[in-house]
């Protein structure tokens, strides 16, 4: 079945074959450090996703299941388009100056190794729906 909901937009063409890609991302850290670790992690989400370069950026962390009242780790997990490739991600993104003092703090809390995955949509199966009253204002 095709996608044709009027407030579907397509960003597979920004996002796909050499030029672009998603890239997934998981921390671990204690619990009480996500207050902390969300205090220098703001600036760096406003700054990244006012780059042109960024399609989205999107952070969640698992909702927790009553066996997990009191977990000893929280995970903090994001995704983020790119309409550029991954090695001008490595070699220019990831040297901007505001990354700090955001990567040099965080770390520290970092209970598990920082996890990540770059991934490359799939033609046909990357769309966002926007609510209705964004269409129309």
């Amino acid at each position: 079945m095709a996608t044709s909901h009027s407030n579907t937009i397509s960003i597979h063409k920004d996002l796909s074959g050499p030029e672009g890609f998603v890239l997934s991302v998981k921390v671990y850290i204690s619990p009480a450090d996500v207050p902390r670790f969300f205090t220098l992690f703001k600036p760096v989400y406003d700054a990244v996703f006012a780059e042109p370069e960024c399609r989205f950026f999107i952070v969640a962390q698992p909702s927790p299941s009553p066996q997990e009242e009191d977990q000893k780790v929280t995970c903090l997990s994001w995704i983020e388009g790119w309409s550029r490739p991954p090695q001008w991600f490595m070699a220019v993104q990831m040297n901007k100056a505001y990354y700090e003092p955001y990567m040099s703090e965080t770390t520290a809390m970092f209970v598990r190794p920082r996890w990540h995955e770059i991934l490359v949509p799939e033609e046909g199966l990357c769309h966002f729906k926007l609510p209705e009253s964004a269409t129309t204002s």
